[in-house]
């Protein structure tokens, strides 16, 4: 199973938000041992946005954060075929989604993890909570 883990959800972990860490850090450690798992490339300058600039983490702890995902990650690209999908994509309000949807598709990915299934409710890739996921994961052991 290969899995798009949305910026959310690694935001959770790194910035050990509540109420929402245990079943974020659970989706983490799956990828580990259980799944493939894939961050779009577009997060990684999304989530530097948000540690370095709202978070105050130093640019050395977002190399060092990002490295350490890198190591268990694999990283869903977009070409600017894709790119030119997500723009158009009427089905997607947000750019972002539609990013995210179009790096999962180009993948060829079978989940997108994210605590906002409703933004993908038109997504042509199933999009399950935390929760959902886990559940799915362990009913394929």
């Amino acid at each position: 199973m290969k899995v798009l883990i949305d910026t959310n959800i690694l935001l959770d972990v790194i910035l050990l938000r509540e109420p929402h860490l245990e079943h974020s850090k659970r989706v983490l450690q799956c990828c580990q041992t259980l799944v493939d798992g894939y961050i779009a490339v577009h997060s990684f300058s999304n989530m530097f946005y948000i540690l370095h600039e709202i978070e105050e983490f130093s640019i050395e702890e977002c190399r060092n954060t990002f490295n350490k995902l890198l190591y268990v990650f694999d990283v869903a690209g977009l070409n600017k075929h894709d790119i030119i999908s997500a723009v158009n994509n009427v089905s997607f309000d947000d750019l972002e989604d539609a990013m995210q949807h179009e790096a999962s598709v180009a993948s060829d990915l079978d989940y997108i993890v994210t605590r906002n299934c409703k933004d993908f409710k038109n997504s042509t890739i199933s999009a399950v909570t935390p929760e959902e996921f886990l559940l799915i994961v362990h009913a394929d052991k």
